[in-house]
C-alpha cells in the first residue's frame, strides 16, 4: 500500500536553539520585583506550633518571617501547591479551624504548610482558593519562561534518519537531580518492536546530539503529579514538566495509547498507519494546545554550567531523579479534592502579562536560607550544580517482570 503524502501543517516557525538549556533548581534564588499578593497566614510545623506569618508572593517565589528570620523561597517547575489536611501527633495542636494548603518543593524534599482562617468556613475556603490559585499561576509562569518558542512536531527530520519513527516531539523540562533541570527536546516513537517503544531525549530540536532514551513497555509506570495547575509527570524514574497542562495531557495520552498497543501485542505499524497516527496527534495539538506566551522574557531561574557530555564525575550517583520525599508532617486525607486542577485558561492572568522585573539588588546570606540552615550543603550544592543525567542503559529482560506499582504520593 503506498504511503499517503504527508502534508506539512502550517505552523509558526522559530529560530533554532543551539546547545542545551539548563537551570538551577536551588530554592534560594533572588525573588523578582514587588509582591503580587500579600496577606496574613498561619505557618504549621511538626513542633506543636502554629505561628502567624505575613506572606508575600512574588512572580517567582514567596517570603515570610519565622522566629525573626526571613524565609525566601524561589519556585521551580518541580514545585506543586494543593489543598490538604494536616494531621498532628500533638493533642494540644488544634488545627480544626484552619483551611490548610501546602507548597511542596519535592525537588529539594521540602514542604511548607499554611493555614487560613475566616469569619466562617465559606470565607476561609475562598481565601485559601485564591492563595492556591495565585501560587500555582506563579509556578506556571516560572515554568513557561524556561521554554524556547516551539510547536509540537510530528514530522521526522529528513537529515536525521533516526527520527523516521517519530510520533511526536517537543521540549520538556527534565529533572536531572536535586539541583539542576534541563530543557530537552523529547521524541516519542511508535513501536519499532512488538515489546517496547522509546522516548529519546536530545540536546535540542536539531536532534543531532542524543543524550539518553527511555524504554517504554506495557508495564512501564507513567503518571502525573497531583497539584493545582501542575504540569509535571513521570515516565519510569524520569520526571518531566510540560509547558502547559494541555501539552502534558497530550504526552500522557500518546504514551498511554502506545502502551495499550504493546499490551495487545499489536504489530509494528506500517508507514501508512504511522502517518495516520501522526495526523491524529497533530490534529489534537492544533485544536487543544493554545499557548500565548511567545513574548520574549527572561527565564525566572538561573542558568547553570553543564559538563560536556560524557565527562566523568562521581557526583552522577547523586542524580536521584525525584526520589526525595517531602518531610513530615503527612497529610492523610484529601476531602478537598486537590486533584482537580483549574482551567488552563487561568494561566494567562493579566498580573503575569506585565514585564518581568529584575532581581532585587540586596543580597542575602546563603546560610540564612531554610534549606541550608544547620547543614553544610552550600559547597556540595555548588559542586553538584553541573551534574548531568545518567544515560539510560537498555533494559534487561528482568525489566519485563511484573513489579508492585507504588501508591500515588501526595507530592
Amino acid at each position: 500500500m503506498p504511503q499517503p503524502e504527508q502534508e506539512e501543517t502550517k505552523v509558526i516557525s522559530y529560530p533554532p536553539i543551539h546547545g542545551r538549556l539548563s537551570y538551577s533548581l536551588l530554592a534560594d534564588q533572588p525573588l523578582r520585583g514587588a509582591p503580587i499578593r500579600e496577606g496574613d497566614l498561619w505557618h504549621l510545623s511538626t513542633e506543636e506550633r502554629v505561628d502567624p506569618v505575613h506572606v508575600s508572593l512574588h512572580i517567582n517565589g514567596f517570603r515570610f518571617q519565622l522566629d525573626g528570620q526571613e524565609m525566601a523561597i524561589s519556585l521551580s517547575p518541580f514545585t506543586l501547591v494543593r489543598n490538604c489536611k494536616f494531621q498532628s501527633t500533638y493533642p494540644m495542636l488544634n488545627v480544626a479551624d484552619f483551611k490548610i494548603f501546602k507548597v511542596s518543593l519535592f525537588a529539594q524534599g521540602a514542604c511548607y504548610y499554611f493555614g487560613v482562617r475566616g469569619e466562617n468556613e465559606r470565607e476561609a475556603e475562598e481565601l485559601r482558593s485564591r492563595w492556591v490559585l495565585d501560587i500555582s499561576r506563579a509556578m506556571r509562569l516560572v515554568t513557561q519562561t524556561l521554554f524556547p518558542p516551539f510547536n509540537i512536531s510530528c514530522r521526522p527530520l529528513d537529515a536525521v534518519p533516526s527520527t523516521n519513527s517519530r510520533l511526536m516531539a517537543g521540549y520538556l523540562v527534565h529533572f536531572d537531580d536535586c539541583f539542576t533541570a534541563s530543557v530537552l527536546y523529547c521524541e516519542l516513537h511508535v513501536q519499532t518492536q512488538q515489546d517496547h517503544t522509546r522516548i529519546v531525549m536530545y540536546e535540542n530540536e536539531s536532534c543531532r546530539q542524543q543524550l539518553a532514551e527511555i524504554y517504554v513497555t506495557d508495564r512501564s509506570i507513567c503518571c502525573e503529579k497531583i497539584g493545582i495547575n501542575c504540569s509535571c509527570f513521570s515516565v519510569e524514574d524520569h520526571q518531566f514538566s510540560a509547558r502547559t497542562l494541555s501539552e502534558r495531557k497530550l504526552w500522557l495520552r500518546a504514551i498511554s495509547n502506545l502502551k495499550v498497543k504493546l499490551q495487545n501485542s499489536a504489530p509494528v505499524p506500517s508507514p501508512a498507519e504511522t502517518w495516520h497516527y501522526r495526523e491524529a496527534v497533530q490534529e489534537h495539538a492544533k485544536n487543544h494546545i493554545v499557548f500565548e506566551g511567545y513574548a520574549k522574557t527572561d527565564a525566572l531561574l538561573q542558568r547553570t554550567f553543564i559538563r560536556p557530555l560524557g565527562a566523568q564525575t562521581d557526583a552522577s550517583y547523586h542524580a536521584t531523579l525525584g526520589a526525595l520525599p517531602p518531610p513530615a508532617p503527612e497529610d492523610i486525607k484529601y476531602g478537598d479534592r486537590p486533584c482537580q486542577a483549574y482551567s488552563p485558561d487561568a494561566e494567562h492572568a493579566s498580573v503575569f502579562a506585565l514585564p518581568l522585573p529584575q532581581p532585587e539588588a540586596e543580597s542575602r546570606a546563603s546560610d540564612a536560607h531554610p534549606l541550608r540552615r544547620s547543614s553544610s550543603l552550600s559547597e556540595p550544592l555548588r559542586k553538584l550544580s553541573d551534574v548531568w543525567l545518567r544515560p539510560t542503559r537498555p533494559r534487561s529482560k528482568s525489566f519485563l517482570v511484573p513489579r508492585q506499582v507504588p501508591k500515588p504520593g501526595d507530592g
